[in-house]
C-alpha cells in the first residue's frame, strides 16, 4: 500500500514509525508470512475488514468520528469539483479504463498518526485520513497524490510490493505535488542556487520518507533503489506533462491542455 506521510514528521519520528510498523504489523492482521511485512496496512486499521469491530455510539461520539467523516467527505467532494489537479487525475484515470466513483473508490477513514492518506490496490481505493486531514487544501493535495498512485497502478500495472515500483511511484508523486521551490526552501532542501539539484534532493527525500513509512527497509537500501530508478521516474510527468508547483497556475494550464486528449464531458 502506498501512503502519504505528514509533512511535519521529523527524521527521528520517521525512524520510530518504521520500527513501530515493523514490530506491530501482527496487530493489523494483514501481514506477509514470507518476510513479516504488512506493506503499510498498519496505519489503516479500517482496511482490516476481518478484525474490524463495530464501534459503539458513545465511542464514535467521544472521538467525533461522524463529524470528521462528514467534513472529510465534504472536502473530497469540493476537491473533485473544483481542484484542477484532482479533476485532471480523475479524467486521466477514466481515460485509461479506471473510472473513479466517489462512493466506491474514495474512502474517508480513521488512521493512525503520521499518515494523511494512502492508496489500497487490493480494493482500488484511495484513503483520506479524516482524523489527520483537517483542511480542504491538504485534502486536495493528498487526494491528488493518492490518485497518482492509482493512475500508476491502472496505467503501468505497478506492483507496490516491488520496491522499484514503489520508489518510482513515490518519486513521481513527490515530483508532481510536494517539492515546490517554496516548500523545499522552507524545509532547508533548496536555495536560490542550484535549484534543479536541490529540487531533485527534495524529491528523493520525500520518496525515501514515504518508502520507509510502509516498508521494512533501511535508509541505505531505500536510497539505492531510489537512485537506480530516479532519472526515468523523475522525468515521467504524466498525466500533467509538467510539475504542478503551488500557486503558479501550472495545474490549470495542464488541465486546459489535457482537454485536447481527455474527455471531460462527465466533469464539466
Amino acid at each position: 500500500m502506498a501512503a502519504s506521510s505528514k509533512s511535519t514528521e521529523t527524521k527521528e519520528s520517521q525512524a520510530n514509525t518504521v520500527k513501530e510498523n515493523n514490530t506491530s504489523s501482527s496487530d493489523s492482521g494483514i501481514t506477509n508470512p514470507k518476510d513479516g511485512e504488512d506493506f503499510g496496512y498498519f496505519f489503516f486499521p479500517e482496511r482490516d475488514r476481518l478484525k474490524k469491530q463495530e464501534k459503539s455510539f458513545l465511542s464514535k461520539l467521544w472521538n467525533r468520528e461522524d463529524i470528521t467523516n462528514f467534513k472529510c467527505k465534504a472536502n473530497v467532494l469540493s476537491c473533485m469539483k473544483s481542484n484542477d489537479k484532482v479533476k485532471l487525475m480523475v479524467t486521466a484515470l477514466e481515460s485509461h479504463g479506471c473510472p473513479v466513483e466517489l462512493d466506491r473508490h474514495i474512502s474517508c477513514e480513521m488512521c493512525r498518526d503520521r499518515v494523511n492518506g494512502g492508496f489500497d490496490p487490493k480494493s482500488m481505493q484511495v484513503v483520506i485520513c479524516q482524523n489527520n486531514v483537517h483542511t480542504q487544501d491538504v485534502c486536495c493535495n493528498v487526494l491528488a497524490h493518492e490518485l497518482l498512485h492509482a493512475f500508476d497502478y491502472c496505467r503501468a500495472k505497478v506492483n507496490f510490493e516491488n520496491l522499484r515500483h514503489l520508489a518510482c511511484s513515490e518519486i513521481r508523486a513527490a515530483n508532481m505535488f510536494h517539492c515546490s521551490l517554496g516548500a523545499a526552501m522552507s524545509s532547508g532542501e533548496a536555495s536560490l542556487f542550484h535549484v534543479k539539484e536541490r529540487h531533485q534532493l527534495c524529491v528523493k527525500n520525500k520518496a525515501l520518507q514515504s518508502m520507509r513509512l510502509v516498508r521494512n527497509v533501511t535508509e541505505f537500501e531505500a536510497m539505492m533503489v531510489i537512485d537506480d530508478v530516479f532519472d526515468k521516474c523523475y522525468n515521467d510527468t504524466e498525466p500533467f506533462g509538467r510539475r504542478c508547483f503551488k500557486n503558479l497556475g501550472r495545474a490549470k494550464r495542464a488541465l486546459n491542455e489535457s482537454r485536447n486528449y481527455y474527455d471531460f464531458s462527465d466533469i464539466d
